[in-house]
């Protein structure tokens, strides 16, 4: 009898020691207007501001992340299509207010969240929007950061304030903590040495971050931005880009990625919003 009691009594201090598993659901591109955009650029087509598509598309995202329960959702940019259009703003502060209020939110901006000034991307207006354009977070030993990949994209003059801020953020990392971070553009597809294009961070910055990244044991990087998926890997740390929560340009269907980490090992999954 003592030797099950002694038994059931290791069983619960190991079930308590046991770390908690952290869920987090990033969200990619709910652009909201995109789709009146592309039959809008059909020549003689009449643009109307219709959002239908990616409102019922939204309503779908927010009833699987309901459904899920994970710990947080990060919206990883491109919320709206146009960033001065208020009813585009409008609807989606409305759709994502239905998210559950126990699931923490947080937003980074994409390229269309942005009104571009001299060439470069303002984020003062996301700022004002959503009180930061950068956020830094630590849960059950997993340490998750979103930073503006648009100042890196377009070579804002702000770069340089957002690494420091972002050394500061690693630098309180812990060695025995899974480190993610989050943003809007790929800083590659698939390669790190694929040539540039218009979707991912230029070449001249890539390893640089990257070589960053790996000295401060980050241990997986999320994008969305392509409206597609796409995977590779430099020096052990894997660059995910997921597709859009609506509008595909791919060939597979409307997604949201979800990211279980438990005892410091991450696991991933693409899940259909329908």
């Amino acid at each position: 009898m003592r030797r099950y009691f002694f038994m059931i009594c290791v069983m619960l201090m190991t079930m308590a020691c046991a770390q908690k598993p952290l869920v987090i659901v990033q969200i990619a591109d709910v652009q909201l207007g995109f789709d009146a955009a592309v039959k809008g650029s059909v020549p003689g087509a009449e643009y109307v501001n219709d959002l239908t598509f990616e409102v019922e598309c939204l309503k779908a995202t927010v009833a699987k992340v309901n459904e899920l329960k994970p710990d947080m959702v990060v919206f990883t940019g491109d919320q709206v299509h146009l960033p001065y259009d208020k009813e585009q703003w409008d609807a989606f502060v409305q759709g994502i207010a239905d998210i559950d209020p126990s699931i923490e939110q947080y937003h980074l901006p994409g390229n269309h969240d942005h009104i571009l000034k001299d060439g470069t991307a303002d984020p003062q207006d996301f700022i004002a929007r959503f009180g930061s354009d950068r956020f830094a977070v630590r849960k059950n030993n997993v340490n998750v950061v979103g930073i503006n990949t648009s100042l890196i994209y377009f070579d804002s003059a702000l770069e340089q304030d957002q690494m420091v801020w972002l050394e500061e953020a690693l630098d309180a990392t812990q060695a025995s903590d899974v480190t993610l971070i989050f943003g809007h553009h790929p800083f590659f597809c698939e390669n790190i040495d694929e040539e540039d294009s218009h979707v991912q961070i230029p070449k001249l910055k890539r390893r640089q971050y990257f070589d960053y990244f790996r000295s401060k044991g980050v241990d997986a990087v999320f994008a969305g931005h392509l409206h597609d998926n796409r995977a590779g890997e430099y020096e052990g740390i894997p660059m995910l880009t997921t597709t859009s929560s609506g509008y595909q340009l791919g060939d597979g269907p409307a997604s949201i990625r979800v990211i279980t980490i438990i005892d410091g090992q991450m696991s991933e999954e693409l899940v259909p919003i329908i």
